[in-house]
């Protein structure tokens, strides 16, 4: 009768860590990755999410379809004054990744570029420019860059 109860507290346990790994990752369409340490999902639709750590810092992971779009998000934002810098090409697991820093305004980050041969991630993340940029492999962005499956 013992032995029951003991089996019945181990299983609560795993089903309430598998419950707890659930939150640890989201999707975009077929794509999924790990949330950063320390953000909360804010926004989600089909296509996007959108993460924070707190107002200052946030994450964006969005599905494009094509090298088009590519070009159309990028242009779009140097339109509005994004400034790109240190571009470097990578392979990250299964993706080609382009990866450059960004200033624009107050605000700068990340901005990668993620293509396995299908549609095309991007993920870029945001902080006041007044703040230190973290090395380029020490930032929530590229947490989620590298845990892209």
């Amino acid at each position: 009768m013992r032995f029951k109860y003991i089996f019945l507290g181990v299983l609560v346990l795993i089903l309430a860590a598998g419950v707890a790994a659930a939150d640890d990752y989201e999707s975009v369409g077929d794509y999924t990755f790990d949330i950063p340490d320390g953000y909360q999902v804010a926004d989600k639709d089909d296509v996007s999410v959108g993460m924070e750590l707190d107002e200052n810092h946030t994450v964006l992971v969005y599905q494009l379809d094509s090298d088009r779009d590519i070009s159309l998000f990028k242009t779009m934002l140097e339109t509005a004054g994004c400034q790109f810098s240190d571009e470097q090409d990578l392979k990250v697991g299964n993706f080609n990744v382009s990866q450059s820093t960004y200033k624009l305004e107050e605000a700068q980050g990340y901005f990668y570029i993620c293509s396995d041969g299908g549609k095309h991630i991007v993920v870029a993340d945001g902080m006041p420019a007044s703040e230190e940029l973290p090395a380029a492999d020490d930032n929530p962005t590229y947490e989620v860059v590298s845990s892209l499956e």
